[in-house]
């Protein structure tokens, strides 16, 4: 396997764009949940099942944005 190729492919496709995007998002998100959650009353459990559940939707995102490619018009399939 070319390396120096997947990694182009990874970047041509906006993968680790969407990545970043996704890191920054669940980030704050997590932020909110640990701050307001015990404000509003809400059990600790729910906290970390936000965190566990922004955890496993990662892989679902990062293939997601290799499979599909946006475009200002519409988003296409790519592979």
């Amino acid at each position: 396997m070319n390396w120096g190729k997947f990694f182009a492919e990874l970047q041509r496709r906006n993968v680790y764009r969407v990545a970043v995007a996704y890191a920054f998002v669940s980030s704050i998100l997590i932020q909110f949940a640990t701050q307001v959650f015990p404000f509003l009353a809400i059990l600790l459990c729910a906290v970390r099942m936000v965190v566990l559940a922004l955890l496993l939707a990662l892989p679902a995102v990062v293939c997601s944005s290799w499979q599909f490619e946006s475009a200002p018009e519409a988003i296409e399939q790519t592979g």
